[in-house]
């Protein structure tokens, strides 16, 4: 049992690359990796074909931190596996239940093929309004917020100077 619970308290590692700076924080692109181990070494469901063929944007996510960052710096941001799946289970299975809930209660009270269907829409657009505001809850909390677990590259701070500002002696 102990085991089990240090398997979930152990935080999940990304690398990132700060893209812009803010007071209090800095704006993190992730590196990313294209789909899973398998599609990385050319076998499994090939997400990384589509990835690469369509050219996915990159994730964006703020880093609240006072540590002094530079644009350019590549960091390993850490978040806790529980986080992680307290949201994946929020947000996958609410869904469902508000989709199957909403379609059973008008199947049992009117049993009209039209009026189910639109019980389980009903279902779904409440149960999606209720996971976002618990997410916005919880965003404000700060419990999901990845935190600083390392620096990997520090960028140079004579890159961050503009071109017409160097220190060049008469």
């Amino acid at each position: 049992m102990d085991q089990e619970r240090v398997g979930i308290d152990q935080p999940v590692l990304e690398a990132a690359r700060v893209v812009a700076v803010e007071a209090g924080g800095a704006w993190l692109e992730s590196e990313g990796q294209s789909g899973c181990a398998n599609c990385r070494e050319g076998r499994g469901c090939g997400v990384s074909v589509f990835q690469r063929l369509f050219r996915l944007p990159r994730h964006r996510l703020y880093l609240p931190t006072e540590e002094a960052l530079l644009v350019g710096d590549h960091v390993v941001i850490a978040l806790s596996q529980r986080a992680v799946l307290t949201a994946s289970l929020w947000l996958y299975l609410a869904p469902l239940v508000g989709l199957l809930t909403g379609a059973l209660v008008v199947e049992t009270l009117f049993a009209r093929e039209w009026l189910t269907a639109l019980g389980a829409v009903a279902g779904l657009a409440g149960a999606l309004l209720f996971v976002h505001g618990r997410q916005q809850r919880q965003a404000r909390s700060g419990a999901f917020f990845p935190v600083l677990h390392e620096i990997t590259l520090r960028q140079a701070e004579e890159d961050q100077l503009p071109p017409d500002s160097s220190n060049k002696s008469p």
